[in-house]
């Protein structure tokens, strides 16, 4: 049976992604537009069997309407809309049915297009409570967000829990690489058996051997008795190794052997004993690279790196940052007591335009920090931090941007370097939060982006 094609019309990347995820899962063929004009320019081209259009009637809703009176084999249409549009009611009820009463979300949109009928090409409406889906923060075992970025970290992390291959975890400080650890582990086959983390580069290398695999009493001084280690801790669990590109070469090595045989020895002890465990290691480095420069075995990495899965860095996410915002800020409510401020529009702009070197983790210390130091019920561009200020174009003296000590003004002039900067975090919007992508568009190496993000 031919799937459905269905286009997504909306001006929200978050709910055109949750949106075309569901539908997907239906069993549909979706393809998305952000606007009118987009999906005027693809629908002559690609026949889709169903519209499904989120734009406001006075925001090309009316325009994609009228093409659809007109095409000479015209699909059915969806209209979604926070409330009833009632001007759209009258201009759209001479292609379809009127609307439906009530409201969904998009976790039952694929019932309510099942009510469309191409065939009879007529028009299937509803109102669908969009402000409350899209303002909700997916909790997923700790990761929160609700973008693309986060819809296929999940279902990639889903997907590696359903076997027991070894995992590598890559993405930057603080972009939650142990909650992903722990997710796999509690989506998994495994989840009622321990769960141990380690830190690799905290262990020096004169005891990362009694510290994996344990010691018998007498093993050395000062062992007065036999002591597990990390592996026989996890056995039947998950061994989360964070960090694993800083362990020395001596502990890759004897690593190698417990992933190849499953067997470990105790220091002092004879024999050998077995352990069940999974592994799920992590890294902010290129492990790669590392590699190259003798730092890093070869084989290991092919051992660890069996399912790989990258984390999605903050910076570009503009729609996760403002719902994550304002999740940290109900934390805070929560610690603290009393009321909670809010955002003002120009703080939430340059919490969205900022780089994030520390990702999620910088972002919930930012939000913090505003609230302690808020003047009054909202939080100012004034009340984040002086680095934040800088990057969106404030200046920490806090005369406004343009004003000079004559008493003249340049207006809206900005400097060389403010401008290099929102032309940068403007591309990487528009990629999506692609960092490869942007570079290549702005013709430089990645590390120089990385570079000139971090940039104060």
């Amino acid at each position: 049976m031919e799937k459905r094609r269905i286009l997504v019309v909306d001006d929200s990347r978050i709910l055109r992604a949750r949106l075309k995820e569901d539908l997907a899962r239906a069993g549909a063929l979706v393809r998305t537009a952000e606007s009118a004009h987009d999906a005027l320019t693809l629908l002559p081209e690609w026949q889709a069997d169903l519209v499904v259009s989120g734009l406001r009637w006075e925001g090309g809703g009316m325009a994609l309407c009228a093409w659809i009176r007109g095409a000479p084999r015209p699909p059915a249409f969806m209209m979604l809309s926070p409330e009833v549009d009632v001007l759209a009611t009258g201009e759209a009820g001479g292609v379809g049915a009127p609307p439906m009463p009530g409201s969904i979300v998009p976790a039952t949109l694929s019932a309510a297009v099942c009510c469309a009928n191409p065939a009879s090409g007529t028009l299937a409406r509803t109102a669908i409570d969009t402000k409350r889906d899209v303002g909700h923060v997916e909790d997923f075992h700790g990761l929160l967000g609700c973008g693309p970025e986060m819809c296929g970290l999940r279902l990639r992390l889903k997907k590696a829990a359903s076997t027991d291959a070894p995992v590598l975890l890559t993405g930057a400080s603080g972009s939650g690489k142990e909650l992903a650890a722990r997710a796999i582990h509690e989506e998994g086959a495994r989840r009622h058996r321990p769960f141990v983390a380690v830190n690799c580069g905290g262990i020096p290398e004169s005891l990362w051997e009694s510290e994996f695999f344990g010691y018998k009493a007498g093993a050395f001084s000062g062992a007065a008795r036999d002591q597990d280690g990390l592996f026989a801790a996890a056995h039947g669990g998950t061994l989360f190794l964070d960090e694993v590109g800083e362990m020395p070469l001596a502990g890759q090595a004897k690593l190698l052997r417990v992933l190849e045989g499953g067997w470990i020895r105790p220091v002092g002890a004879l024999r050998e004993r077995r352990v069940d465990v999974r592994i799920v290691a992590a890294t902010n480095r290129d492990l790669s690279q590392a590699v190259e420069q003798g730092r890093f075995r070869q084989d290991l990495l092919c051992r660890i790196d069996v399912l790989g899965v990258s984390l999605p860095g903050l910076a570009g996410r503009f729609d996760d940052i403002a719902v994550l915002a304002r999740h940290f800020l109900q934390e805070c409510r929560r610690e603290a007591g009393g009321p909670t401020p809010r955002f003002r529009p120009d703080a939430l702009r340059a919490l969205q335009h900022y780089a994030f070197p520390g990702n999620a983790r910088e972002l919930r210390n930012i939000v913090k920090s505003a609230a302690v130091f808020a003047r009054d019920a909202e939080i100012a561009f004034e009340d984040l931090p002086a680095r934040v200020r800088r990057q969106y174009g404030g200046k920490d003296d806090g005369r406004r941007r343009g004003a000079r000590d004559d008493g003249s003004t340049t207006g809206d002039l900005v400097t060389l370097e403010e401008w290099k900067q929102a032309y940068v975090r403007d591309v990487l919007r528009r990629v999506g939060g692609n960092k490869r992508a942007a570079a290549r568009i702005l013709g430089i190496e990645r590390r120089t982006l990385y570079r000139w993000l971090t940039e104060d």
